[in-house]
């Protein structure tokens, strides 16, 4: 069964997947999301790292950074995907402090406890209860205070387990070795494009093609690309035009230039290339963007 419900800035939705599954489309968000994954394996590519999840791992993810998720192996999985405004948290910040809300993200994956699971699960599915009564219009007049209510404790238990991670040593059992090896295994595979990935990240103003940066790694054109789309998810040329168009929208709304300007700054050489790029991804142009969001 399969959720996906909005209340008072809370999304929710818990779904199951067969087998090779991958996002179509790499994306960020205005908001902030936690990734929970109950079964099977994934590969998780965030802010130009590449991480191996399973199940009991949970993905804490800031606004803004590019991520997609894709297979690791076969088989069926199933995650929970939390996202949560500014508005849904600024309540929560009446009880804490903002530097402690950001514990949330000290570490982006973060593996729940094994006798923490279950803890964590139920207040998912309460959650998912009463954003479903909510939606469908069944629920009273306490369910939209619920819901707040359940997501405050998601996050508070998720900023304590990150205090716990970061301080307390854990004895080790097989499974949490094996999951170490595994971890060690996948982060020599993906070293070499992650810092192709952070490369891009740093320099997407400049000239970047394929044959350059197969050239910087050693490697083929084809057997690059191939290792790239394998290892973070996304296709080459995919990736760099997303890190430009982020950049792009963010000096649309915070500057005044031109929109030759910001095509030139964010490394589009073609400002009419760079229109088309822009409204195959927004939607609307970039000059309509800026007038949307009320950039004069």
């Amino acid at each position: 069964m399969n959720y996906h419900f909005t209340t008072n800035g809370i999304k929710i939705s818990k779904v199951r997947h067969e087998s090779l599954f991958e996002m179509k489309q790499e994306h960020y968000h205005s908001y902030v999301e936690f990734y929970y994954l109950l079964s099977g394996n994934r590969k998780f590519f965030l802010n130009n790292k590449v991480y191996h999840i399973q199940s009991g791992d949970l993905m804490a993810i800031p606004k803004g950074e590019i991520h997609r998720t894709t297979y690791y192996s076969e088989g069926v999985h199933e995650r929970i995907a939390l996202c949560i405004t500014d508005a849904a948290i600024d309540r929560l910040l009446q009880d804490i402090e903002k530097d402690i809300f950001q514990e949330c993200f000290i570490k982006r994956k973060l593996t729940i406890p094994l006798n923490r699971r279950g803890y964590l699960e139920e207040l998912f599915e309460k959650l998912l209860m009463e954003c479903h009564m909510w939606e469908s219009g069944v629920g009273d007049d306490l369910s939209a205070a619920l819901c707040q209510r359940y997501c405050d404790e998601i996050l508070l238990f998720i900023i304590r387990c990150q205090r716990y991670e970061k301080n307390a040593t854990h004895k080790k059992t097989i499974f949490d070795t094996e999951r170490i090896e595994n971890s060690l295994q996948e982060s020599t595979i993906s070293t070499e494009m992650e810092n192709v990935a952070l490369y891009m990240s740093n320099h997407f103003r400049e000239t970047i093609t394929l044959k350059k940066m197969a050239a910087r790694s050693c490697m083929s054109e084809s057997y690059f690309s191939k290792r790239f789309k394998q290892e973070t998810g996304f296709g080459f040329k995919e990736y760099l035009n997303e890190i430009r168009i982020r950049n792009a929208c963010t000096l649309l709304l915070t500057t005044h230039k031109s929109i030759t300007e910001i095509a030139s700054e964010c490394g589009f050489m073609d400002s009419n290339y760079f229109g088309d790029a822009f409204k195959k991804k927004k939607n609307v142009s970039p000059r309509q963007y800026r007038t949307i969001n009320n950039i004069v």
